[in-house]
């Protein structure tokens, strides 16, 4: 049986219309799953210190079905898949609004230490091995992005600023959404009216860095990279004009 977990809107998910879209789906993913995990004792507030460990996002798949309104309670539901491999989990979500899907996708993640700085295996964490379910579903898989810097843009700097961290001690990816929104300005994200984004995490922002947000477009996609100042890539992430495009 998926975790269900029953919210309420919340207005500063909304955007400026108003509205949740990909971006307050996206708060809402990192809850449901935060939620889960803790059902097991085994979410950040236990990790870091019984493990010295915690979550780390590495890549996230959303689709808008619908924006979300005011007007009626939201349904979370979530479940782990099958482990493919001993270190990178998947976590399947749906958010129902009106007894419709109005986001779903998935979001990858593997627990972390903090001592050591590198990923672990989750039996380091004792999870629990009868926690992944394969449940039936429609939610589209992970399309995969192009990781290069190739063709973009500088758009402007963003210097990562003690409110951004978390508590592995680098930029919370959920940052990372608003970094990359702000490379344009509001009449583009209008018109735009992005249905699914895809975000991958390839190295750490630490507090003080000078990141360059850079971007291009391809047909209804726009592309963006986050680079270190070594020019390594920190980010890459697609906002898409319609779903599947």
């Amino acid at each position: 049986m998926p975790f269900i977990q029953k919210d309420l809107p919340q207005y500063h998910y909304a955007d400026d219309d108003g509205l949740i879209g990909l971006r307050g789906a996206m708060y809402y993913f990192q809850n449901i799953h935060t939620w889960h995990l803790h059902s097991v004792d085994k979410g950040n507030d236990v990790l870091p210190q019984k493990y010295e460990a915690g979550w780390i996002y590495t890549r996230y798949h959303v689709v808008l079905k619908q924006k979300m309104d005011y007007r009626g309670e939201l349904t979370l539901r979530a479940w782990m898949e099958p482990y493919r491999q001993p270190v990178l989990v998947n976590e399947n979500v749906e958010i129902l609004q009106h007894g419709e899907i109005a986001a779903c996708g998935k979001l990858e993640s593997c627990v972390f230490s903090l001592a050591r700085q590198r990923p672990l295996r989750l039996g380091a964490i004792d999870f629990p091995e009868d926690f992944a379910e394969d449940v039936p579903n429609d939610i589209p898989d992970f399309r995969g992005i192009e990781k290069t810097a190739e063709g973009t843009e500088e758009r402007y700097i963003r210097t990562v600023r003690a409110s951004d961290l978390d508590v592995n001690r680098h930029m919370n990816n959920l940052h990372y959404i608003t970094m990359f929104q702000d490379a344009l300005d509001s009449g583009f994200w209008r018109e735009f009216s992005p249905k699914e984004m895809e975000i991958c995490f390839m190295s750490q922002c630490r507090e003080g860095e000078e990141i360059s947000v850079r971007s291009k477009m391809t047909g209804d996609t726009i592309h963006f990279t986050a680079l270190h100042r070594d020019g390594r890539i920190a980010s890459v992430a697609e906002f898409r004009r319609q779903e599947g495009t």
